[in-house]
């Protein structure tokens, strides 16, 4: 009984700060699409996407931990689970960020073609 209520609190938690969470982006997105400046457009888009990578980042891990019913999940995905969490989502947060420079994209861009040439 413990676990079903918590899966449905968590949930619904979640849940809510999803919808809160895009319906904020939603009107972001509207005022967006009203400044003329394609160059000021670009710039907001760009800052929107890093957050909103993390933000889908972030809370896909939390739905994936709290609001599936643990009882068909081994340890093994919950331990994956966890580290991903506490470890993995911190050190992306750095590299999401950095691609709005313009030097990071173009190292970036630089060792993609590297790659892509061998």
């Amino acid at each position: 009984m413990n676990e079903v209520l918590l899966f449905i609190v968590a949930t619904f938690n979640e849940a809510i700060t999803i919808i809160i969470i895009f319906t904020s982006y939603l009107f972001i997105l509207i005022t967006i699409m009203k400044i003329h400046s394609a160059e000021a457009r670009y710039k907001v888009f760009s800052t929107c996407a890093s957050h909103l990578t993390a933000i889908i980042v972030f809370h896909g891990t939390i739905l994936f931990i709290y609001c599936w019913p643990s009882s068909g999940n081994s340890g093994d995905d919950d331990k994956v689970a966890t580290v991903f969490y506490t470890v993995v989502i911190p050190m992306l947060n750095p590299l999401i960020y950095s691609q709005r420079n313009k030097d990071v994209k173009e190292a970036l861009r630089k060792v993609m073609n590297f790659k892509l040439h061998f």
